[in-house]
């Protein structure tokens, strides 16, 4: 297998904050990937990948859902490692090698809202598998090898989680979240990479007692991750990354929607990728901006690759 990216997640930076007041969303959306691949994520062939990605994010400014900022103490700071095992066999559905993989985060989270929490938490995430990821050989686009797959991703609500805590690392409910991503080697030096995703959240029948309800459901949303990236030798890769988020249908509460509560963000910064043998190390920076109904900020994503 080709050192590459397989999916990962970041933590929802406005996962369980206090009362609606000190708050851009009364409902977060869940963990997503946002900025967790960058260069070459479409190139992968069968074999067993390791990956321990390890993402540290961190906001002073939260923004309603017209973009303005939410007063008062709005910080937002999470750390997460991100052990991730992933198999591709050598056979063959509707022409594509499939396999599955697994994700099991660990997140410290650390709040201090007005009027909201106030600490750090360390604990598990939600653990995130596909049962079926199918990945095709390159093929020749405009004479250029194009490479693709898709992926079934599942979040299953197995994380810690209370709703008597005032900070939440897992988030009770289950995430759906099929993408499609490719790369196309436009010459023998430059990529284009791209992942696009759709997420839909189950209902959450446990929520914080500050909401004073009986269930909650993020609404559905449209994300990607893209990079476009130049080998300067065979070791080295420098680009730029970015990622998009948009919130397409509104949060419910008690079944009812909640209007203008969609979020939405861009993220966009530099990367480098480093290649040792089979080994691969990849860093990224962003800077978010646009954002509604959710905090507003910088993310760090390291990561390290091995094959095998």
């Amino acid at each position: 297998m080709k050192p590459r990216a397989l999916p990962v997640v970041l933590f929802s930076t406005l996962t369980a904050l206090g009362n609606s007041e000190a708050q851009a969303d009364a409902v977060s959306l869940p963990p997503l990937p946002l900025g967790n691949t960058s260069f070459m994520d479409g190139v992968v062939g069968p074999g067993v990948l390791f990956e321990l990605p390890i993402q540290h994010y961190r906001s002073s400014d939260a923004t309603d859902h017209r973009g303005n900022a939410v007063p008062g103490r709005q910080k937002v700071q999470s750390t997460t490692v991100l052990p991730h095992l992933a198999y591709i066999s050598s056979h063959k559905i509707l022409g594509a090698y499939y396999g599955a993989e697994v994700l099991l985060p660990i997140v410290n989270l650390d709040l201090d809202i007005d009027g909201g929490p106030d600490g750090s938490r360390t604990r598990q995430g939600d653990l995130i598998f596909s049962p079926m990821l199918l990945q095709w050989a390159p093929v020749s686009l405009f004479g250029r090898p194009y490479w693709q797959r898709l992926n079934l991703v599942i979040t299953a609500p197995t994380g810690d989680y209370d709703s008597d805590a005032s900070i939440n690392v897992g988030s009770n409910v289950w995430v759906v979240s099929p993408h499609y991503a490719f790369t196309w080697e436009l010459t023998d030096r430059l990529e284009v990479s791209g992942r696009l995703h759709y997420a839909w959240s189950s209902r959450n029948d446990d929520p914080g007692e500050h909401l004073q309800a009986n269930s909650i459901q993020p609404g559905e949303a449209f994300h990607s991750n893209y990079a476009v990236s130049y080998a300067v030798s065979d070791a080295w890769r420098v680009g730029l990354a970015g990622y998009q988020l948009q919130q397409v249908s509104a949060d419910r509460i008690d079944g009812a929607r909640q209007s203008d509560s969609k979020e939405r963000v861009v993220g966009l910064g530099p990367g480098v990728m480093y290649r040792h043998g089979k080994q691969s190390f990849f860093a990224n920076y962003y800077v978010e901006q646009g954002a509604r109904n959710r905090s507003e900020g910088n993310q760090l994503t390291l990561r390290y690759l091995l094959p095998f």
